[in-house]
């Protein structure tokens, strides 16, 4: 019997056998960019506005990163030192291809012993850790290899999710549960890993849904694609605290600032 782990392998071979259009990931269109792109922005902003974030200057480590579509979005950011990881060698050689400036790692985001602890100032994952049979093994690995931060995007736990998300992801033969976070077990697994008081924990709740929202606006002019999509949002904005995703910031001790200078 095939693990979790080889199931996905082999799904993503098959997916990169497949497919030849992979121009989300690297399109400047400014719809697709603003749908694809937005979670991640926020989490920048969450790190910026503590004065965490130096693009310039921090290494990056990708979890679960695929094809390379958020190590693309860091580049075009501003950071130089990205690593993307996952197990898959064939989507490294696709994220390659779509941006030969990225390092690529082969890696099981479960078991990153390899990696030494605080190697990377920032390790990231974007809709990775649902995939994976033990997805807070995965996130414990992120903190321990981290150095300032772990950013973390993925499926919310709550009502809007228990109603109408997807439980099970089916990929032909490849079957995987899709696990939601909440502020309680983010706040209790990195607790009980890094068993610190002064660690930071941000976890933001956010609606998304680009698929819906990426239709509705493409029936518009090219001119208000942009502007549709960005006051869809802005309507659900008061409503943040029942989105169906998590935006998260766990800061290590030692990695603020202001913990650094003793104030």
């Amino acid at each position: 019997m095939k693990s979790g782990v080889d199931l996905q392998r082999a799904a993503m071979a098959e997916i990169c056998s497949t497919r030849d259009d992979w121009s989300f990931h690297v399109t400047s269109d400014p719809l697709t960019r603003f749908l694809r792109d937005r979670r991640m922005q926020t989490a920048l902003r969450m790190l910026r506005v503590r004065g965490l974030l130096d693009p310039a200057k921090q290494s990056v480590l990708i979890v679960c990163g695929g094809v390379g579509g958020e190590g693309v979005f860091l580049r075009r950011y501003g950071f130089t030192d990205i690593t993307v990881s996952d197990l898959s060698e064939e989507a490294l050689a696709v994220c390659r291809g779509l941006e030969p400036r990225l390092r690529t790692m082969s890696l099981n985001a479960e078991n990153m012993a390899d990696i030494p602890d605080s190697s990377y100032d920032l390790v990231l994952v974007q809709d990775g850790l649902h995939h994976l049979p033990r997805p807070v093994l995965g996130f414990t690995e992120m903190l321990r290899v981290a150095r300032r931060a772990v950013i973390v995007i993925e499926p919310h736990e709550g009502l809007v999710g228990k109603l109408i998300g997807t439980e099970w992801e089916r990929h032909g033969d490849v079957v995987n549960y899709v696990f939601r976070w909440n502020r309680s077990i983010l706040d209790q697994a990195t607790r009980s890993y890094l068993l610190c008081k002064q660690t930071i924990v941000l976890p933001r709740r956010m609606w998304d849904h680009n698929v819906v929202v990426g239709k509705l606006a493409r029936r518009f002019p090219e001119r208000w694609r942009l502007p549709v999509a960005k006051v869809v949002y802005q309507v659900l904005r008061p409503v943040n605290r029942l989105g169906n995703m998590m935006v998260a910031v766990v800061v290590k001790p030692g990695g603020n600032p202001a913990h650094r200078s003793g104030r």
